[in-house]
């Protein structure tokens, strides 16, 4: 009986050690939180324009590094039907990757409404359940034709990037 009853805690911890407590699984705070600092939930604006990224106590990195305890930014864009958390989010004009660990992002879009949501998504590209924005609106009114050397100029300026490059990644 004694054995019987030792073997069977020693089944639950090691259960436990595999599936709640290993480098697979994704350990987010309950206080951890992704949202979008700017631009502001209805604002109407003009194209292209700054969106800066927000976190609260998780770590913003490069995809691949920090296995399940860091992640980086996705910003979906006009977002239609639910997010799969079980599947790699998509790379595509609607779901930006900024797998560099990017903070912000010159954006330009065609005047109408649209939707922004910011997802973190781990090494894999899989969303952390925990940190998922709530969307914003944004109303924008028209594009700025801006030439190459004031586009180049605004990206220079925002963090002192390439200027190949309308993302910026967090120093």
């Amino acid at each position: 009986m004694k054995y019987t009853v030792l073997k069977a805690l020693s089944a639950l911890l090691l259960i436990n050690v595999f599936t709640m407590n290993n480098v697979w699984s994704h350990n987010v705070s309950t206080k951890a939180s992704a949202f979008i600092i700017s631009p502001q939930d209805d604002t109407q604006l003009t194209s292209p324009f700054l969106v800066r990224f927000g976190i609260k106590h998780f770590k913003i990195t490069p995809a691949g590094e920090n296995i399940h305890k860091a992640g980086h930014y996705h910003l979906l864009i006009d977002q239609t039907g639910q997010l799969a958390m079980d599947k790699p989010i998509p790379s595509d004009n609607n779901h930006l990757d900024f797998r560099l660990g990017e903070t912000e992002v010159l954006l330009t879009l065609p005047p109408g409404k649209h939707t922004l949501q910011l997802v973190v998504g781990d090494e894999e590209h899989e969303p952390f359940e925990e940190l998922v924005s709530a969307p914003i609106t944004i109303h924008v009114l028209s594009n700025n034709v801006l030439s190459n050397t004031a586009l180049k100029k605004n990206v220079l300026t925002s963090k002192g990037l390439s200027t190949e490059t309308q993302s910026t990644t967090k120093k």
